[in-house]
């Protein structure tokens, strides 16, 4: 059995702080979205920090500056599609020799891990409560 690691690290702005026209200074180290507001008629979005338990109302010229500053500009992204599918380059060998492995595997030895699975699934089944079972229909 192989172990297959994918490189996947995200990426995630190096800020810290930013100023923002109206007087705002925000710590974006924790950004996770930044939504336009729904419950309003005017342009006003609302900023999702992770941490902090409500979403924090920015004008219009404030969310221009956080995303100008954040770089949500999709052609200048940080990831290189090339540099990592070379990083990954050993894990997407080893996957394919482990997907090909389970192709070609004989009819006998298939309906015997069928079996054992469902052998397995009846085990887990019957430690558990009636009404949280995992595999039962």
């Amino acid at each position: 059995m192989f172990k297959v690691v994918i490189d996947a690290t995200p990426i995630t702005p190096k800020l810290s702080g930013v100023e923002l026209p109206s007087g705002k200074i925000l710590n974006i180290a924790r950004f996770i979205a930044l939504l336009p507001a729904s419950n309003t008629r005017d342009s006003s979005y609302q900023l999702i920090l992770e941490g902090y338990p409500n979403p924090i109302d920015l004008e219009s010229s404030d969310a221009q500056i956080l995303k100008k500053n954040l770089q949500l500009d999709k052609d200048k992204s940080p990831w290189d599609k090339d540099k990592q599918l070379q990083k990954n380059q050993r894990a997407i060998e080893l996957l394919g020799k482990q997907i090909e492995h389970y192709q070609n595997i004989p009819e006998s030895e298939s309906i015997a891990r069928q079996e054992l699975f469902e052998s397995f699934k009846q085990t887990i089944d019957s430690q558990r409560p009636e009404g949280q079972k995992l595999y039962a229909e």
